[in-house]
């Protein structure tokens, strides 16, 4: 159709009805933008039978190298102060390993030293922190750089590592998931051995939390006996459809089952984070980013919810 052509039409056109789309594009613009900045803060409490005394924590996953406030993320560090943590647990992806995508690593590590400054951190890994050690001659050196960082902080990095809390008797295990269960368009099988065959037998007698940052294998976390598990990996769908849930993984699988929120199976819960930050797709409808805070106390007595 010739220019011409196209004025003709757009001439038909009442003029209201132009400026009302105009106004309805512009509504829609800023409802994304609004959904897609900013974070909120979710709780959940987690009841046990154990003999062990109360702690709060946060958890925080998938930073993508973000400055999630735009202000060199000082603002999500003041909301993690405010909620005076006994610790802070990270469950992966506090970088992003595409190159040449204006991603800075280094946003995440002073993110990193600011958070550990303030704050005990246990780090475990997630699907881009796996790359860095599996294509070293992609990303040479990378992965002892964070591995670098976080020692000089004092964070307790765990990759295929379990770390004890004595005096709270806290078990921490920091799951490296096989790479090739973040391929996309496939499924993947895991093996429910493979974690015991890493960490051995957890100790029942301790409260065990199991990093894992692919929720898609529940049934085998809980196989392995953890009493929480946490993850995150999936940015909650990206878009979420109020009432039905996430629509889409990174795995590119639709309306994938621990899409975000609280699951549990036998004696197993596992929190599922939507995640602080993002990385291809900057935006979130429904989905807002979050902060998560769990406290863990006695069962009786206590409503065991969100």
């Amino acid at each position: 159709m010739s220019g011409s052509g196209r004025n003709k039409i757009l001439q038909r056109i009442p003029l209201k009805v132009i400026y009302i789309c105009i106004i309805v594009l512009a509504a829609l613009i800023l409802f994304v933008i609004k959904e897609s900045s900013g974070y909120n803060i979710v709780e959940y409490y987690i009841g046990t039978d154990k003999d062990i005394t109360p702690f709060r924590f946060v958890m925080l996953s998938d930073l993508h190298d973000t400055d999630v406030t735009h202000d060199n993320n000082k603002a999500l560090l003041a909301s993690i102060d405010n909620i005076d943590p006994d610790f802070v647990i990270l469950a992966g992806d506090m970088i992003t390993s595409y190159k040449n995508r204006g991603r800075n690593p280094e946003r995440a590590y002073d993110f990193l030293k600011n958070l550990a400054a303030a704050h005990k951190v246990y780090y475990g890994l997630g699907n881009h922190e796996q790359r860095y050690m599996a294509e070293p001659e992609r990303y040479p050196e990378r992965f002892e750089r964070l591995r670098k960082v976080a020692a000089e902080a004092g964070i307790c990095l765990l990759s295929d590592e379990y770390v004890r809390i004595d005096d709270r008797r806290i078990g921490i295990y920091g799951f490296n998931i096989p790479i090739e269960n973040y391929k996309r368009a496939v499924s993947v099988h895991l093996d429910p051995a493979i974690i015991s065959d890493r960490f051995g037998k957890v100790d029942k007698n301790d409260f065990n939390i199991l990093i894992a940052h692919h929720p898609g294998f529940f049934d085998e976390y809980a196989s392995f006996g953890a009493d929480l598990v946490l993850s995150g990996h999936l940015h909650g769908g990206i878009v979420a459809i109020p009432g039905i849930g996430g629509v889409i993984s990174p795995q590119l699988k639709l309306f994938p089952k621990y899409d975000f929120g609280k699951y549990e199976k036998d004696d197993t819960t596992m929190i599922v984070s939507r995640g602080i930050g993002w990385h291809s797709i900057p935006i979130r409808i429904f989905n807002k980013a979050e902060v998560v805070c769990i406290t863990v106390g006695p069962k009786r007595g206590i409503q065991n919810g969100n």
